[in-house]
């Protein structure tokens, strides 16, 4: 974790004859330390606990720890898709980080990113959204950044060379997921990128058997009881729905994007890459 003294010092290197699609490969990137809130995610360790499970203010105080333990290589992702970020994006328009919760991703991509560029973080938690405001507050010195307080489907994607969607689009109704895609195939600029990050089932119900307890020992061995485990288990049913992989790819296809592939997978985590 890294807490406010220890931020990283920003600087921007020379964008001067830097390519946009290079694929130059940064070892620090994967190396560094997200810019986490210290507080431990204790919320199911005993009652009342969220349920149905919500983004409330006590969830918001502790969603950094919360998604840090809960997600199968959280940082390595986030590395990965400031990586493809920095690839994909085109001079002058826009990285739009849907769900951008406490800005964890924009924090790491604005230290990384090797020229100026718009930021726009959309999420509909105005206390995610403050968290995430007072982390910019150093990208700011180098990026423009806007902070969105919106549900996505509301939102334009217009003028974008790259959307991240992580961990976001899982929550919201299957109908809604369709439209959002589409609309943002239809926003990006041509070459453009999605980077989608979902938890997804099995098509194999042996399979979802073997990975939900390799999932669940994953928790336990971040610092998770069992009772936590199942309790959180029980407050996202219903809330949380994951599709298969399957059936991802092709809400993908079906909104417009045909290249699709997927640079990371684990358990049952998914990173997908799309292009327009």
């Amino acid at each position: 974790m890294v807490d406010e003294s220890s931020a990283i010092a920003y600087t921007l290197k020379s964008a001067q004859g830097i390519n946009p699609m290079s694929d130059q490969f940064d070892p620090e990137l994967f190396q560094t330390k997200l810019y986490l809130s210290p507080e431990k995610d204790e919320l199911f360790e005993t009652g009342p606990w969220p349920k149905p499970f919500v983004f409330n203010e006590d969830v918001v105080r502790v969603f950094d720890d919360m998604i840090s333990r809960s997600v199968p290589l959280y940082r390595e992702v986030l590395a990965c898709a400031a990586h493809w970020a920095r690839d994909y994006y085109q001079p002058g328009t826009k990285i739009i980080d849907i769900g951008c919760s406490t800005g964890t991703f924009l924090e790491l991509l604005g230290r990384f990113l090797k020229q100026p560029a718009t930021l726009v973080g959309i999420d509909n938690s105005q206390p995610m959204l403050e968290k995430a405001r007072h982390k910019l507050e150093k990208v700011q010195q180098i990026h423009q950044v806007e902070l969105i307080c919106d549900r996505a489907e509301n939102c334009s994607f217009e003028d974008s060379s790259v959307v991240i969607i992580n961990y976001t689009l899982q929550f919201l109704p299957l109908q809604v997921r369709q439209k959002l895609l589409k609309s943002i195939y239809e926003g990006l600029n041509p070459g453009g990128l999605l980077f989608l990050s979902e938890k997804v089932k099995s098509a194999c119900p042996q399979f979802q058997e073997t990975i939900t307890r390799h999932y669940e020992a994953f928790k336990a061995h971040n610092g998770y009881a069992k009772t936590e485990i199942e309790r959180k288990k029980e407050a996202l049913e219903n809330v949380l729905v994951p599709l298969t992989e399957a059936q991802q790819i092709q809400m993908l296809q079906e909104s417009g994007f045909s290249q699709i592939d997927s640079p990371i997978k684990l358990h049952n985590f998914i990173s997908l890459v799309a292009l327009k």
